[in-house]
């Protein structure tokens, strides 16, 4: 049954077999859930919702904490990359809501570098935050060296207070 096959199914069969070949490839490249931890950064300490009747009391080192991360982009495009590696951080701060025009490894160098201050420190948050970038931008790749320098602060409670809510016009 085989032996009398033409040249064109054999040649059929073959592509047939490289789109599959693709297909799983591709379906398995694209199909990592990443997990990223959340130190808490800005928004689980201040919450839109809740922000003028619950007021958050914190404890504020004297002492500052630095620390460092270095963020590769590869294959920069505008403000994104293929893809970004390296850093020292096992997770990002929730420090960013609107990130502008600022290119993808700066943004998640500085939460990186905030993310490993926190954790460096072992607080919630840090006040008084400064930031140092370098950025530097080739053909093919990038790199952003954020130093941030903050003092730690942490969560001691929470104050709540009755809202001053004005009166429904008639």
């Amino acid at each position: 049954m085989f032996a009398h096959r033409g040249w064109c199914a054999i040649k059929k069969e073959k592509n047939m077999k490289k789109l599959m070949i693709v297909g799983v490839l591709t379906a398995l490249a694209s199909g990592c859930i990443t997990n990223m931890r959340n130190d808490g950064g800005d928004s689980d300490l201040k919450p839109t919702i809740v922000r003028d009747v619950a007021y958050e009391k914190y404890e504020v080192s004297d002492k500052p904490v630095t620390a460092t991360e270095q963020k590769i982009g590869v294959l920069p495009f505008r403000w994104h990359n293929m893809f970004t590696v390296g850093g020292m951080s096992k997770h990002y701060a929730d420090n960013f809501e609107d990130r502008g025009n600022i290119q993808e490894s700066v943004l998640l160098a500085k939460s990186g570098a905030y993310a490993l201050a926190c954790e460096q420190a072992k607080c919630d948050s840090l006040v008084g935050v400064r930031y140092d970038v370098t950025y530097k931008w080739y053909y093919f790749w990038n790199e952003a060296t954020v130093t941030v320098t903050g003092y730690p602060a942490k969560l001691t409670g929470v104050e709540f207070k009755k809202a001053n809510l004005a009166p429904c016009a008639k």
